[in-house]
């Protein structure tokens, strides 16, 4: 369903049900309501586990997803709203959380509800209203649709509170600094310090082959490569003059290396010609959310993907390709100055990549000062977040707290 004609079911389904909101539903959702993903997912997650006074539920409009994720977690908790049914159990929700977009659309849904928009990233780039390139009316449609329904707006840092307030058109106060959910899988491994012990070497090792079905060679360490999505122009891996696939895979098999590439989902087939026994794809497919996973790998290469900021917090290096520099600030715009928020080398030639990978896991590593410098700019929460965001939402809407012991 395209989104004007979600916007006028939802309208007439709002004219002739006067559903009353419960503040003990809490309603979630995802990119285009077709994807468990991002914070939402985690959000969900912990309330499920956490607190069974509160009844989520999770909008998936994918029915073979939804089917999916229903036998994985109940059949009660997900629903879908294309149909009146669907929208009006997303209306009779107290409480919306969403990582991208709305579970419906229409104006003034948060008049008897709390709408929070969990967000799924730092803002690296310019993001929603600021987004050169959004017209005058696609700019008018985010703030009614979107901007005036949130109640609040997460983030991760109060440096970062302008950037949402003028990225979304809103009130500084709706900008809360309460984290990401997605990032607190990564904070509670960072605590328990044992990512360097043999028996943590052989679990990662382990959970790597089962997300690629087996088959890997011997490997010590691993490598994650997600570039960044243009809108203009397709992606190019390894942006090398002087790349070479075989000398490329037997660098990797010297120093018993895997890289695992993670394009965005709409470029999966841009990575084919560059796969060996060595350099693997990690698609949606094998995992759709990859934050939860960031701590299996020891380096991150990326451009200009704010995943590098959520990798941050693990302290492990990483290397930038903005091999197309020039071109994709002018068409995107940065919030802030691309080098200087960029801890890690920046090689433009194979050779160079080679050498950078390997002072990063095996030299001195001579970033790591500048990216925990980095890290406390973007990153002001540091513990896990999402009973927080629950404490808070509760006390707000005075729902009753039932926790299992």
């Amino acid at each position: 369903m395209n989104k004007v004609m979600m916007l006028l079911r939802t309208q007439l389904v709002r004219l002739g049900n006067r559903v009353k909101p419960d503040k003990r539903i809490w309603l979630f959702s995802s990119t285009d309501n077709r994807h468990f993903t991002y914070n939402s997912r985690y959000l969900f997650l912990h309330v499920r586990e956490n607190h069974p006074g509160i009844r989520p539920l999770f909008v998936i409009n994918d029915p073979v997803l939804r089917e999916k994720l229903a036998e994985e977690y109940g059949q009660e908790y997900f629903i879908e709203t294309e149909s009146p049914d669907g929208i009006k159990k997303a209306l009779s929700a107290g409480v919306w959380f969403t990582s991208a977009g709305l579970p419906v659309y229409g104006p003034r849904l948060k008049r008897n509800r709390l709408i929070i928009n969990l967000w799924h990233g730092v803002p690296l780039k310019k993001i929603a209203l600021l987004d050169p390139n959004e017209g005058a009316l696609s700019r008018l449609y985010f703030r009614r649709i979107f901007s005036d329904n949130y109640t609040y707006i997460l983030t991760t840092s109060d440096r970062l509170v302008p950037v949402m307030r003028r990225s979304f058109g809103v009130p500084e106060e709706v900008i809360k600094v309460w984290g990401q959910p997605r990032n607190d899988e990564l904070l509670a491994f960072r605590q328990k310090a044992v990512r360097d012990t043999a028996d943590e070497s052989v679990q990662v090792q382990e959970t790597l082959r089962k997300l690629c079905g087996g088959g890997l060679p011997p490997f010590k360490k691993a490598i994650l490569y997600a570039p960044t999505f243009r809108d203009e122009r397709s992606t190019r891996l390894f942006p090398f003059a002087d790349y070479d696939k075989a000398s490329l895979e037997k660098y990797l098999e010297e120093n018993q290396l895997l890289l695992f590439i993670r394009t965005h989902i709409n470029e999966k087939e841009i990575a084919a010609p560059f796969l060996t026994d060595r350099v693997r794809f990690l698609g949606n497919e094998q995992v759709e959310d990859i934050t939860g996973s960031l701590y299996l790998f020891d380096l991150l290469v990326t451009d200009y993907s704010s995943i590098y900021i959520d990798f941050l917090l693990l302290d492990r290096p990483e290397i930038f390709l903005p091999y197309d520099r020039a071109e994709y600030l002018a068409d995107r715009g940065m919030n802030f100055p691309y080098d200087k928020v960029t801890p890690g080398p920046k090689p433009e030639t194979m050779e160079d990549f080679c050498r950078a990978v390997t002072d990063s896991l095996f030299g001195e590593d001579p970033y790591r000062k500048a990216r925990k410098r980095c890290s406390r700019f973007f990153n002001q929460v540091t513990e896990p977040c999402c009973e927080r965001i629950c404490r808070e939402v509760l006390q707000k809407t005075g729902a009753e707290d039932e926790r299992r012991n």
